[in-house]
């Protein structure tokens, strides 16, 4: 039984703003419409007004919601997030495993609120280890207080959710938020 969920954070906790909020369209978007106006734009083929006018037709937001979305690089995935925070309320452990040269994730990325929410947080530099090596999975379970069974694992790295498997815990490898949830629930309520 999965008793708690390990995240990455680059690449699953950290995202493409664009993209999560084409993930987070209803049902009656057009999201394969979103993503090639999103593609003539980046290939010079429509103009941003266009585009920014495009995309309110299609989906209702507004240009100024919009371009700030796409003046972001980096950002924070809040999908997963507020993801985090339901498995927190359903009581599963928490935590954050990355490969990281620095404290920027305590630093500057994440808030004083949203650390709260990691019952551990276990950087690479600070352990000497990095992902996909067993030793940094093992220093997980430690500070998570639960056997590799009892972990679920979810990186954007195939090697890293290999290194995960390779010690016993279940994995998700992280694509896109969309096949992500349904994987997620899949896994907490099958084992």
């Amino acid at each position: 039984m999965i008793k708690a969920v390990l995240f990455d954070c680059f690449g699953v906790l950290t995202g493409d703003l664009w993209k999560q909020f084409v993930d987070s369209q209803p049902e009656d978007v057009d999201t394969h419409l979103l993503k090639e106006l999103n593609r003539q734009l980046d290939s010079g083929y429509i103009g941003r007004e266009q585009f920014l006018n495009e995309v309110h037709k299609e989906a209702g937001s507004y240009p100024q919601e919009v371009e700030k979305l796409l003046n972001n690089e980096l950002s924070k995935n809040v999908l997963m997030l507020d993801i985090i925070r339901e498995l927190k309320g359903r009581g599963y452990k928490i935590g954050l495993l990355s490969n990281i040269s620095s404290n920027w994730i305590r630093d500057s990325f994440l808030t004083i609120n949203e650390q709260d929410l990691f019952d551990a947080m276990i950087m690479s530099f600070e352990v000497k280890v990095a992902k996909p090596s067993p030793e940094i999975y093992n220093i997980a379970c430690e500070k998570l207080a639960c056997s590799p069974s009892e972990i679920l694992f979810i990186d954007d790295g195939e090697d890293n959710c290999r290194g995960a498997n390779s010690i016993g815990m279940k994995t998700i490898h992280y694509i896109d938020f969309k096949s992500f949830k349904t994987e997620l629930e899949n896994v907490l309520n099958h084992g």
